[in-house]
């Protein structure tokens, strides 16, 4: 499910004027809908994929999915050999200690502003106790901007070292250099860009719908096992609210717009080969995915698993 963001002028409206917060959290119903692949059937199955084009040694593309390495190991073991023998590992952000600082400083009020002034007390309260399984604490929480609390349960409260994160200590380990197409701080700038009108609307449906979202955890999981990237992509497409116009956007934004980001910054590693290049296997599918945007740039693309 994807149920993925000004502040002081909401804070005058709200907190300023006198106005009073509902106390009790209003959840809206979801719609489930059925949703069929749409995207190139060539680039429905598969996680490993060898990027081609005449003139330069040849690439691969992994999907990742954000989880702990342990639901994973099997994909990790049979992309290892491509990892280590390559010249250069792209990844979608390197986790560098200056990103990660500017990165905490977006997902926290710098003012005087705290959560609890912009969200309502049964919100807070149902937010606290989710959090609590991810050893956030009510201070901590209290300074958190509602975005950066929904992205935080956005994934498994045991997630230990991720995927991505592996990926990155295999080709350290063997002498790799390492490059992000973005930066942590582009990341988390996607979300702080949402009014937090906004981001209050995806902390409330991430609450509302929580028992939802940790039973998705799973069977996301297990779509990403068997590398069916076409059904991974309709299943997070399957769940809508009746006024479904943010999450529109926020697909337009996390995934459309990023994969041709994504692909235009790849270009130099894949001009020169030899690259093995890691993004979530979300943005790989479709008709507007990663596979199918390197094809039209002139690139051959045969799945490896």
């Amino acid at each position: 499910m994807v149920l993925l963001r000004s502040c002081f002028t909401l804070c005058l409206l709200l907190v300023c004027s006198g106005a009073v917060l509902p106390a009790e959290l209003e959840c809206r119903p979801l719609q489930i809908r059925e949703v069929a692949y749409s995207g190139p059937q060539e680039f429905g199955q598969g996680l490993l994929w060898r990027i081609s084009k005449p003139g330069s040694p040849p690439s691969h593309i992994f999907g990742t999915i954000h989880v702990a390495e342990r639901h994973v190991r099997a994909q990790l073991g049979q992309v290892r050999q491509a990892l280590t023998g390559s010249r250069v590992f792209v990844m979608e952000a390197v986790f560098d200690a200056d990103g990660i600082e500017l990165l905490r400083e977006m997902m926290f009020f710098n003012d005087a502003t705290r959560l609890g002034d912009v969200i309502p007390a049964d919100l807070y309260t149902r937010t606290l106790a989710i959090l609590n399984a991810y050893h956030i604490t009510e201070q901590q929480l209290s300074m958190m901007k509602p975005w950066a609390a929904y992205l935080t349960m956005s994934y498994p409260a045991d997630m230990g070292i991720i995927l991505d994160q592996r990926l990155l200590q295999l080709a350290e380990a063997a002498g790799i250099g390492a490059e992000g197409l973005e930066s942590l701080a582009e990341q988390g700038q996607l979300f702080n860009n949402f009014s937090l009108t906004d981001q209050v609307r995806l902390l409330t449906d991430a609450v509302c719908h929580r028992a939802l979202m940790e039973s998705d955890f799973a069977q996301m999981i297990a779509l990403y096992t068997t590398g069916d990237l076409a059904e991974l992509s309709a299943y997070g497409q399957r769940y809508a609210f009746a006024d479904n116009t943010l999450y529109e956007t926020l697909t337009e934004k996390l995934l459309t717009r990023r994969n041709r980001l994504m692909v235009e910054r790849m270009q130099t590693a894949l001009a020169t080969g030899d690259a093995f290049i890691a993004v979530g296997a979300l943005h790989l599918p479709g008709a507007e995915g990663v596979l199918a945007l390197l094809q039209q740039n002139g690139f051959d693309i045969t799945p490896v698993f």
